[in-house]
């Protein structure tokens, strides 16, 4: 067996790049189907004759199984790797959507496509994030902003697709084709080539329980749990116009296709946004954290403005903005999680901020449906998801633009972004040979 070496820092470039173009189109088939997935929902819902509320849950479990099982997936790439993990996926998500061509009732599509094909997504999806984060590092948003581009790739392309597979061959067969889709995740596993650094050494001795592996500790960091506080509330927000946009344009009178072809719309606009905002954190002097702010404030306005769109170019235009904020904050989630948790632990990091991603997966579309069938109409479920995501940006603001080493926690190796204006106290490591007991601060002005 080869012996393993230990690089001291990410490459920055190289192989890295492979692992961007895998993360790529993990995004287009797994992150794309997810969104795209709302196209099903108006096909489930008129073929079980259920509620709005109940039906949501088929893509409510979908979307907080691809994120709340993200610990496991963390824990798994720790014991073994991120390219078995991501392997293991696209196998898993293929078969939950082949034995979802059997269903009969909807509980069995909550198992087949909620919970085994939600499992083989995730499977596939934080461990390739954690991938970027491992090779590149003063690039990181730059990276991630390509790879995640193929979110809007996949919104662009799925949502027509999977509708005219419902067409042509009913939604047993749709459902078989998308399995064959995402067994294409197999692939992208395999360009995601292991890289260790001289941080992994020290911390492979100490990791060897099962609390370790899912790194709990990281929840008793504050800056890590606010900010995985205000990712729930707008995760929960967010998740509502992937379900029910389609059948609220169905419903103002606009035919199937159209309908769908709206997050379409919204996926052109995010992978543009993606690509040109993720360069562009890298380059302008504003703290990261802020420019995630602009993006989850826009995301809330233009939620405020789709009820208010009565005719199709009006709800083309909030998909427009919707997909232009979405791409403005999207890049930096894993940037951040990278930046509160530190690069050996960022599967972890990932994980764990992905479980409250997840619970606001779960829980808005079925809010939403149930707001519907009290009120008749979809206008208050986008109200309710503006002021789910208004929230997120006032929790947000709890961590301070600039923190301390210290406040991170031990052993992240990571420094905050510096704001215009700002004095960043970086505390430095005893000196031991001599001024014994003190501590040498360094001061920054940016």
């Amino acid at each position: 067996m080869a012996k393993r070496q230990f690089a001291e820092k990410p490459p920055n470039g190289g192989w890295g790049w492979m692992v961007v173009v895998g993360t790529f189109f993990i995004h287009v088939v797994v992150v794309g189907s997810t969104k795209a997935f709302g196209v099903f929902y108006a096909e489930f819902r008129e073929v079980f004759q259920e509620s709005a509320g109940i039906t949501s849950f088929i893509s409510s479990i979908l979307g907080g199984m691809l994120l709340m099982c993200s610990p496991f997936a963390g824990a798994l790439s720790n014991l073994t790797s991120c390219r078995t993990v991501i392997i293991a996926g696209g196998v898993i998500s293929a078969v939950g959507l082949v034995v979802s061509f059997f269903a009969q009732t909807m509980i069995h599509l909550f198992f087949s496509v909620g919970v085994l094909t939600g499992l083989g997504l995730c499977l596939m999806y934080s461990p390739s994030l954690a991938m970027i984060g491992r090779y590149f590092d003063k690039r990181h948003a730059t990276a991630n902003g390509i790879a995640v581009c193929g979110t809007g790739v996949g919104i662009i392309a799925l949502p027509p697709l999977f509708q005219f597979l419902i067409d042509e061959f009913g939604w047993r067969g749709a459902l078989l084709i998308v399995g064959g889709l995402l067994s294409n995740g197999c692939v992208c596993g395999a360009l995601m080539r292991p890289i260790h650094f001289e941080e992994d050494r020290s911390k492979d001795l100490v990791d060897s329980e099962i609390m370790e592996t899912f790194d709990v500790t990281l929840l008793k960091q504050r800056p890590f749990l606010v900010y995985s506080v205000s990712a729930f509330g707008t995760a929960l927000g967010n998740s509502i116009v992937f379900v029910h946009l389609v059948a609220h344009a169905q419903k103002i009178g606009i035919e199937k296709t159209p309908a769908a072809f709206l997050l379409s719309i919204m996926g052109i606009s995010e992978a543009v946004s993606r690509l040109l905002n993720g360069w562009l954190s890298d380059r302008i002097k504003i703290s990261k954290v802020y420019y995630y702010m602009i993006g989850i404030t826009g995301l809330a306005t233009s939620n405020l403005a789709i009820p208010f769109a009565n005719t199709y170019t009006g709800l083309g235009a909030c998909m427009v903005l919707y997909g232009f904020f979405s791409g403005t904050f999207y890049p930096l989630i894993a940037v951040l999680v990278r930046k509160y948790s530190g690069v050996s632990r960022i599967s972890s990091g990932l994980g764990w901020a992905f479980v409250f991603q997840g619970g606001g997966w779960l829980l808005g579309p079925p809010v939403a449906g149930w707001l519907y069938d009290a009120t008749g109409n979809y206008d208050w479920s986008f109200f309710a998801a503006a002021i789910f995501i208004f929230a997120s940006v006032l929790v947000l603001l709890l961590n301070p633009c600039s923190t301390t080493r210290r406040t991170l926690g031990p052993g992240t190796g990571q420094l905050p972004d510096q704001c215009d204006g700002v004095v960043v106290l970086s505390h430095m490591p005893r000196d031991t040979s001599s001024n014994v007991g003190q501590i040498n601060p360094t001061f920054r002005e940016s």
